[in-house]
């Protein structure tokens, strides 16, 4: 008996084996016979990607040099700063490439890091740049959702799409009927004319193919592997490269690269989801069908429905529209310090092989607006579509707004892929379109977003560009000062007369609309006391030599007991709280009105009162926070303002007579983490790179955000090429050390006039010297005047002065590129080029891009160190000693980071490309110290030239005679 039950179990389990593997198998078929028809589906020619079939591998040459393939692991470990571990330094060349060991990165294959070099030549539409990117799935053919086909034909064909995917659901069977992807009327012809594209490169980094206009650097293969690593583990980056190392092109393909990978994993994603509600479907109709028939195995026909309950919920969670939670593809916001700096980026994007990508730009109104008008465009916007005025703007209205609100909008009024907004701005002045507000549009349906980094790192900027930067990869690039910028945009300040406005203008909404002037009461009401407490604050005189006042300091607490005792307390702010919500809301509805009915039921607060009380709202929630209240110091001051507004109403006045005194309430933010912290928190990753962030060590604790992927690199530059000393002594033996007393010093002054003017006689071409501020740098100039210098100077440069106000720069600018062009080659006289003098920190040093001949000389005067008595930089100072156990830096240790941060910057306008040269003069003995010299960046420390006394003339003459011959020997061979 024991024997038959055996017998029995054993014919069952062969069974159940039997009909599970079946039932395995037929699932798998299932799955592979979608997979096919999504490869099967592709809108590519396939004789047009013949030769980049995996069938035909003569067409791809892959380079057997064993220095092309680099491990990731080792490119972060080939060299460690040793005062800090966690930050990566990488200073080899091309050929110690191969001495790299495997990594044992865990991300994707064995060898993360590995180039396939190709040499051929297609057009775009079958080009190596995107013959592998996947079609839209066969059930999601006409759809425009973003998230599922990346395209953006209409804004509002949600409904379309939504009502074919259902209608497809119902329908589906085993013919998929294949449609072309919609395009322009004149694609045709379009695609005749496309440029050839050369491929020259592609490189495996971290398991991703990232395809390159040339070979890169290796720093630019540390670059995108720190960048990828970020972005696929959803970690943040410290990256510095520095100037001239091609770091934009490698954030660029690094990162469009990865976003490749990110949309094919989603769009396998969703196969794969569309794929399981298929075979629920099927299983279900198996099973109902068997069941009706044949009787299956218990065990077979139990695993078939478990396996279908598997699905049901989903599905049935997915049926629905309003449910449904779509995966989402990340966008990339790509910010830089200003509009000019785009242009550069988006120069170095057209180089890429990655135009299909979908961008756009933001830009100031300044910038986009077509209006001709000499008032302020931004004023003049607002003004025009103010619900209240029913004015409007012709270039911005219901019946135009769409026309180049879209990319299949703007193509075909001629567009290219990759624009700058010029091109807009052409395009919109053509077609009397409006360039600023198709920028915006175009933004919701963009791959990756361009602009100046305040749009991103500014939440009210973001808010009224209507910005979601949540689950996005953002990168801000040139990002040195984001501390300080961070700082400026949680600091706001109110002026009394801007209050005054504002109970003006709740006091006529009280009139308009009785119904609600119980808010604009208390909105007024609150105005009003809060000019009241400015006007009775105590203010002294600041400086000797100031007519402004201040009042003291008081931390965020302080303020608001000081607001309890004069009528503004806990009641009053909970009111008013109120009240400013309820009024904003006004106002979004009629903005809703003006778009839906082309008119306002009723008037709301402008605009301008708008962003007062939202700065009020901040304000209060900041100082009744228990968390925030001690990040902020608050003060009274009274200054001379001018009064534009009055200047404009009578012209006839100057603008200096139009001046009046006024007090203003300012609340200054301590922590740059109230403002950086939650963007971190938002963003899938964050990306802070620039040529300068060294010392890197203050990114973490101020800005509240842990940087898992550092890296220092080196320059691309060889040594040779570079002269990079300190310059204790002048020619005369005077010890010179840049600090407030020496500085003031005619030794000091005579003797750095010397220096320089050796350096002058010595070195062809641009020369820029950099000091510590204006003032310096005019005690300086005065003291060289007087005493010839400055006349032995002037024959043999032509020297330019940084204007204090930058209004002037681009004319100074203008002429000093004429001045360098004229006498590169050929001496224009005995005048060999020019000498531009600059402050640290300024324009010059910070955002001016100095090319070649522009600058084969930088000299930096001292170490730029804020003014200690600056009430603000004294105030930092002190939350910083105070938060110490918080984790933030001693206060002397910021302070000197700051000042470091800048020379680095300055230091970094000498050297632009590979083939470039020049010299670089640190002149201040404290550089001879050890923890200052560690201070500088890395590829200045590499290069570093030790010499024993003072012997510059002869040294930059060798230095200068080398190089010289060094470039005509390479033009000789490129002539030949």
């Amino acid at each position: 008996m024991l024997v038959i039950y055996v017998i029995s179990a054993v014919i069952v389990f062969i069974i159940y084996t039997g009909a599970k593997l079946k039932l395995e198998e037929w699932f798998e078929e299932t799955k592979m016979r979608r997979l096919r028809l999504k490869r099967n589906d592709s809108t590519y020619e396939r004789s047009q990607v013949k030769s980049l079939c995996p069938e035909s591998p003569d067409n791809i040459e892959i380079s057997s040099d064993e220095s092309d393939i680099v491990p990731t692991n080792e490119i972060i470990e080939s060299e460690k700063d040793s005062s800090n571990p966690s930050i990566t330094d990488t200073s080899y060349d091309e050929e110690t490439l191969s001495k790299f060991q495997k990594s044992t990165d865990s991300i994707k294959s064995d060898e993360d890091i590995k180039e396939v070099t190709y040499n051929t030549s297609l057009k775009s539409k079958t080009s190596m740049f995107n013959w592998n990117q996947q079609g839209p799935s066969p059930k999601k053919r006409n759809m425009h959702d973003h998230s599922d086909s990346n395209s953006s034909d209409d804004f509002n064909s949600k409904p379309t799409w939504f009502k074919k995917k259902q209608e497809k659901k119902k329908h589906k069977g085993n013919h998929i009927k294949q449609t072309k992807i919609k395009d322009e009327p004149n694609n045709k012809q379009k695609e005749e004319t496309v440029a050839q594209v050369s491929i020259q490169h592609e490189q495996m980094i971290s398991g991703i193919k990232v395809k390159l206009p040339v070979k890169p650097y290796s720093c630019q293969v540390a670059v995108m592997n720190q960048l990828i690593q970020g972005c696929i583990k959803q970690e943040n980056c410290l990256l510095e490269s520095p100037t001239g190392s091609g770091k934009t092109l490698a954030l660029l393909c690094g990162v469009l690269a990865w976003h490749d990978h990110h949309v094919a994993e989603v769009q396998n994603q969703k196969l794969e989801k569309q794929i399981q509600e298929d075979i629920s479907r099927d299983c279900k109709s198996t099973t109902s069908h068997e069941n009706n028939g044949e009787d299956l195995p218990e065990s077979s026909s139990t695993k078939c429905t478990d396996y279908c309950e598997d699905y049901d919920e989903e599905e049935d969670f997915e049926d629905s529209y309003e449910k449904s939670k779509k995966i989402k593809i990340s966008k990339i916001f790509y910010g830089t310090r200003t509009h000019k700096q785009i242009e550069q980026v988006v120069r170095e994007l057209r180089k890429t092989s990655y135009k299909h990508k979908k961008m756009t730009i933001l830009s100031s109104r300044e910038h986009t607006c077509i209006q001709e008008t000499t008032k302020n465009k931004t004023e003049l916007c607002n003004d025009l579509l103010d619900t209240q005025n029913h004015k409007g703007c012709p270039f911005y209205n219901e019946s135009n707004k769409k026309t180049i609100a879209t990319f299949r909008g703007v193509k075909s009024r001629g567009l290219d892929d990759i624009w700058d907004i010029e091109d807009l701005v052409a395009i919109g002045k053509n077609e009397g379109l409006c360039p600023y507000f198709a920028a915006r549009s175009l933004a919701e349906h963009a791959d990756i977003i361009f602009c100046p980094y305040n749009y991103i790192v500014d939440p009210d900027i973001r808010e009224s560009m209507q910005l979601d930067v949540t689950g996005h990869v953002i990168i801000l690039d040139e990002a040195h000062n984001i501390e300080d910028i961070c700082r400026e945009v949680a600091s706001v300040s109110f002026r009394e007369d801007h209050l005054t406005a504002v109970a003006t203008e709740c006091e006529s909404l009280m009139k308009q609309r009785a119904a609600d002037s119980e808010i604009y009461e208390t909105l007024q009401t609150y105005s009003l006391k809060l000019v009241h407490f400015l006007k009775i604050t105590v203010v002294d005189k600041v400086g000797y030599n100031s007519d402004n006042l201040s009042s003291p300091y008081w931390t965020g607490a302080e303020l608001l007991e000081l607001f309890n005792m004069n009528g503004l307390n806990e009641a009053m702010y909970t009111m008013f709280l109120g009240a400013c919500n309820a009024a904003i809301a006004d106002s979004n509805r009629a903005k809703e009105e003006r778009r839906t009915l082309q008119r306002v039921l009723q008037p709301v607060i402008s605009p301008t009162t708008k962003k007062l009380i939202e700065q009020l709202m901040f304000t209060i929630r900041m100082i009744t926070s228990s968390e925030y209240m001690n990040d902020f110091r608050a003060c009274v001051t009274e200054t001379t303002v001018k009064d534009f507004k009055y200047a404009m109403e009578n012209t006839w006045l100057s603008s200096k007579v139009c001046t009046q005194r006024a007090r203003t309430l300012k609340l200054l933010c301590m922590n740059p983490g109230v403002t950086f912290a939650p963007l971190a928190r938002q963003a899938r990753s964050i990306i802070l790179a620039s040529g300068t962030l060294s010392p890197t060590t203050s990114f973490q604790s101020e800005l509240g955000t842990s940087f898992a992927h550092v890296l220092n690199t080196g320059h691309v530059i060889p040594k040779e090429q570079v002269y990079a000393i300190c310059v204790p002594q002048g020619p005369n033996e005077v010890k010179l050390r840049a600090n407030y007393q020496s500085v003031n010093s005619w030794a000091f002054q005579d003797e750095l006039g010397a220096v320089l003017l050796d350096v002058c006689e010595s070195v062809p071409h641009g020369i820029l010297c950099f000091f510590s501020s204006y003032n310096v740098m005019h005690t300086q100039m005065k003291r060289w005047i007087s005493n010839s210098i400055w006349t032995k100077i002037t024959s043999v440069k032509q020297i330019f002065i940084e204007p204090r106000y930058g209004g002037d720069l681009k004319d100074i600018m203008y002429e000093y590129r004429q001045v360098i062009e004229q006498t590169s080659g050929k001496r224009r006289g005995k005048i060999t080029g020019a000498l531009f003098l600059a402050v640290f920190r300024g324009k010059v040093a910070e955002g001016i891009d100095f090319k070649d001949n522009e600058a084969r000389c930088v000299i930096t005067v001292g170490i730029p160190y804020a003014v200690r008595k600056d009430p603000v930089i004294d105030m930092k100072l002190s939350y910083n000693d105070t938060n110490v156990k918080k984790g933030l830096l001693k206060g002397s240790e910021w302070y000197s980071i700051q000042a470091f941060r800048a020379l680095n910057q300055a230091l970094g306008r000498c050297l632009r490309h590979i083939n470039d040269w020049g010299a670089v003069l640190l002149v201040d003995e404290r550089f001879l110290m050890h923890e200052n010299k560690e201070n500088l960046p890395k590829w200045v420390k590499t290069m570093w030239v030790n010499q024993n006394g003072y012997n510059l003339r002869e040294n930059l003459k060798d230095f200068v005679s080398k190089q010289k011959a060094r470039e005509e020997k390479q033009l000789g061979i490129t002539n030949s």
